[in-house]
């Protein structure tokens, strides 16, 4: 790989939101994130966990609520009163829609895609209907004495649940009145306190809803008479989430002291057909609230106040136990939030709201505003590669403003792409971790491309979990490609062998001279460093300098509220 002079840079002081809502899209394997900040994003869990789509949030939307109707329609409401659908298309916001009801804390949608419920800070549940183009108020439920904090439907659509301070409201939905009432017991740890909150609620087909609070228990109602069944107490502090499989044999609840448990609807006897709800694993992947929770059909999803967005996988699920089958820890954006003009040795750095630029060896920043969009640019100026919201990569002729070339379609996103000097060959990363390389004079792939495509790519390469973001080029070496993700930096020198399987991945020695055959035989086109991670930027500033841009974890964990403490045994 050769020796470097580093500018190890720690001064980014990025610290991600942390994530209110999740909503899994079981149709399009899509998964939903809305963040403290309003920020929403999706990811494809079919393409490798990747974030496709990113809408930037705004201070006056804080999001509490996030759900998908209709197949492939995105909204979500918060506390500014209003409902809003996504354009995924033209990735904004289509709409906004007052609901007339104050702060919205909660939203679902019917089991047929075709209503939405929303509920509202002075106790009303509203009910809209949605149309091809928009949402179309239709009518007011029973208004409640105080907000309502959580909603479900019962898979049939006749019935709804809605979660409030102190009691949980059934109501039909043809008429909009509340036919039963179901009073929470304050109780916890032995104390009466003075409200519990119900933080969620699901309703089951068998008319079960269960609901969890702000006592630290999971209980679970008969609907049909309005009284408890069961009641587990699982946390000394809230429950705060819940997301039930759409088989209704598992669901989970996340908790304010960072524990995800699972509960599992399993024989009472070995031989009895009667079933019963157990716990049955607890996670401990977070180390603050977890805000929320959803149920895919391999795997728990789980967010909070921490930031991470954490998939695990549950084993027994996954039919092929390969890289799919490892649990995922998402902190950072899958795009690059940082710029470097090499000649003046500065740093461009983006936050949710403004920019700061910096000069290698100042400490001054100053700031505008300005969106960003995932382009590649020549370094002659002629040529401009643009990447949209689907795969496809179109390249235009600059001078003469006009389109010359797309790169045939791949199915999955591009995560990174640049242009070569000199050759001017186009180099596209995608979520599947496949690297391409394109020449954009002959409008066609490399041979070195076609080699890659025709060997594939080692095993351990393919099955990283973290996108590609950034690649450059060395001045001096044209056979070299420059690329990193968050947990390593490596350089592709193609006049090297590919690696096979059976050879190691990371890191072979180079031989030091002729006659070291062993080496010889070893050495190939992948040079890895995990030194710096982890890694939002890293680039050459000349032909011996490199600039690495770190975010330590602990210190984005120094930044966030501190977690509920726990008393430890002998302490």
């Amino acid at each position: 790989m050769g020796e470097f002079k580093v500018h190890r840079v720690r001064f980014f002081n990025y610290v991600p939101s942390g994530i209110r809502c999740v909503a899994y899209n079981n149709q399009s394997n899509r998964l939903a994130v809305s963040r403290t900040d309003g920020t929403v994003e999706v990811y494809n869990l079919s393409a490798n966990y990747f974030q496709e789509k990113f809408f930037p949030g705004h201070e006056s939307r804080a999001t509490e609520a996030l759900c998908w109707a209709e197949g492939q329609r995105l909204f979500s409401a918060g506390l500014n009163g209003e409902i809003m659908e996504y354009d995924l298309q033209a990735l904004n916001i289509k709409y906004a829609v007052d609901a007339f009801g104050g702060p919205i804390w909660s939203m679902a949608a019917s089991p047929s895609g075709s209503q939405l419920l929303v509920g509202c800070e002075d106790g009303s549940v509203k009910l809209f209907q949605i149309t091809p183009d928009k949402i179309q108020f239709e009518r007011n439920f029973d208004r409640q004495k105080s907000r309502i904090l959580s909603l479900s439907w019962h898979p049939s659509g006749t019935h709804i649940a809605a979660g409030s301070i102190d009691y949980i409201s059934v109501f039909d939905v043809k008429s909009g009145s509340a036919i039963h009432k179901m009073i929470v017991d304050r109780q916890h740890m032995g104390v009466s306190k003075r409200k519990c909150i119900v933080w969620g609620v699901a309703f089951l087909s068998d008319g079960t809803v269960i609901s969890v609070d702000s006592a630290g228990k999971v209980q679970f109602w008969d609907s049909a008479t309005g009284t408890l069944v069961k009641s587990h107490l699982i946390a000394n502090a809230d429950v705060q989430s819940i997301a039930v499989a759409e088989q209704e044999d598992s669901f989970v609840v996340g908790t304010a002291e960072g524990t995800v448990f699972h509960f599992q609807l399993v024989p009472v006897t070995s031989n009895s057909s009667e079933k019963q709800w157990v716990r049955t694993k607890p996670f401990q992947h977070h180390t603050h609230d977890v805000r929320t929770v959803a149920h895919s059909p391999t795997a728990l999803i789980s967010g909070g106040t921490d930031t991470h967005l954490v998939i695990r996988p549950l084993m027994e699920k996954v039919e092929v136990k390969n890289y799919d089958a490892a649990l995922r820890k998402i902190t950072f954006p899958h795009r690059r939030l940082i710029s470097c003009s090499k000649k003046r040795q500065l740093l461009l750095f983006q936050f949710a709201h403004h920019l700061e630029l910096w000069r290698l060896g100042s400490t001054v920043a100053t700031g505008t505003v300005e969106a960003m969009c995932l382009l590649a640019v020549s370094s002659d100026g002629n040529w401009l590669a643009a990447s949209g919201t689907s795969a496809g990569v179109h390249v235009y002729n600059v001078k003469q403003l006009k389109l010359h070339c797309t790169v045939p379609a791949y199915n999955f996103p591009v995560t990174a792409m640049a242009i070569a000097p000199n050759t001017n060959n186009l180099v596209i990363a995608h979520s599947d971790q496949q690297v391409f390389e394109y020449s954009i004079p002959d409008k066609q792939y490399t041979d070195w491309s076609r080699t890659v495509q025709k060997q594939g790519f080692h095993h351990l390469w393919l099955q990283r979990d973290t996108p590609i973001t950034h690649i450059s080029f060395h001045p001096k070496r044209p056979m070299h490609i420059l690329l990193h993700d968050a947990y390593m930096f490596c350089i592709i020198d193609k006049s090297l062998p590919l690696p096979n399987d059976k050879t190691l991945l990371y890191n072979p020695f180079p031989p030091t001279n002729e006659s070291d055959v062993i080496r010889r035989r070893t050495a190939h086109a992948f040079k890895i460093s995990k030194i710096y991670k982890p890694l939002l930027f890293m680039d050459l500033l000349d032909e011996r300098t490199l600039v690495a841009v770190e975010r330590p974890l602990d210190d984005i964990i120094a930044q966030l509220p501190p977690p509920i403490k726990k008393k430890k045994f002998g302490t």
